[in-house]
């Protein structure tokens, strides 16, 4: 495969090609299932243990600014030391376990660390903004990272104790734009979710 994931005879979930997909999926899902959504609806939880949906986007776009400097960081460290693609990119078992983990639907829930929690009070304006320019960052940071030697580059502080490969994190940012996602439409799909319809919005469930 080629730039992807492969550990013996098993493929990982995700290549980076996968992961540029991943991208624009993000975006039209944002376009057509968030957009249309009134502050209220954005910002309301299900219950107080549980995000609301502008939480779970702020989340993600945290995330993405906090990491994306150290993905870069390795993959230029990578370049400079002439790290590239071998042909056979083996990953350990631990860390391909550890992003299976991250996919949804999620059957066990993680508190995530305090520098990535999201603010209380989401401001809807940047939430839009910041949604779309860490995506393209994210991509642009997917290709400068193709052709490199991808399991065995590591990113300084690790995104999770057992994802330390540039690779890694890059597939595992990836996934957690879907784990997010997943959990926004269980949000949107709630019994008591403010039901006021915009216009253009669609009823159609899922990404």
């Amino acid at each position: 495969m080629k730039n992807g994931f492969k550990f013996g005879s098993h493929d990982a979930p995700i290549d980076l090609e996968g992961c540029l997909v991943q991208v624009e999926a993000s975006k039209a899902w944002f376009t057509r299932r968030v957009l249309p959504l009134s502050i209220e609806q954005l910002r309301w939880r299900p219950d107080p243990r549980h995000w609301s949906i502008a939480e779970c986007l702020d989340h993600l776009n945290i995330t993405l600014r906090l990491w994306l400097p150290k993905v870069n960081l390795a993959a230029a460290i990578g370049r400079r030391q002439g790290r590239t693609f071998r042909g056979w990119l083996g990953y350990e078992r631990s860390e391909i376990d550890a992003l299976k983990q991250i996919e949804p639907p999620v059957t066990a829930r993680a508190s995530a660390p305090q520098d990535l929690v999201p603010a209380p009070a989401v401001d809807p304006d940047q939430l839009v903004d910041h949604f779309y320019e860490a995506r393209e960052r994210y991509a642009e940071a997917v290709r400068q990272s193709l052709g490199l030697d991808l399991p065995r580059i590591l990113v300084v502080e690790p995104i999770a104790p057992l994802i330390r490969s540039l690779g890694g994190t890059l597939a595992f940012l990836a996934a957690h734009d879907r784990r997010h996602m997943w959990q926004s439409e269980r949000v949107r799909n709630a019994r008591r979710f403010p039901r006021a319809v915009l216009a253009g919005e669609r009823d159609d469930k899922g990404f």
